[in-house]
């Protein structure tokens, strides 16, 4: 998809949202699992548990900076590009 909205501000925008939902949706799959993992963890407590949570937790602690740097991508980067374009051609500003 990036390849396809250099120059397009409305597609640019489209993309801005695409990222901000796989964010959200990111995010929202790492609550669930960590709710799933609290659940097992009531039940499952030998070392194959605790070997999979230590692992759960080194993902989560590269998961939550990598939502960090798309959204900065995202609302920073790509919506600086996206208001120049549009100031450019002439189009709406604020959508």
């Amino acid at each position: 998809m990036a390849s396809t909205v250099i120059n397009d501000p409305d597609s640019i925008h489209a993309y801005r949202q695409q990222i901000a939902d796989k964010i959200e949706q990111l995010k929202g799959l790492l609550q669930k699992t960590e709710r799933a993992v609290e659940t097992v963890s009531e039940s499952w407590k030998d070392n194959n548990f605790q070997q999979f949570r230590a692992n759960f937790e080194v993902d989560k602690e590269q998961i939550k900076p990598l939502c960090e740097v798309l959204s900065n991508y995202e609302s920073n980067l790509l919506y600086q590009l996206e208001q120049k374009l549009r100031t450019y051609t002439g189009g709406p500003t604020h959508l």
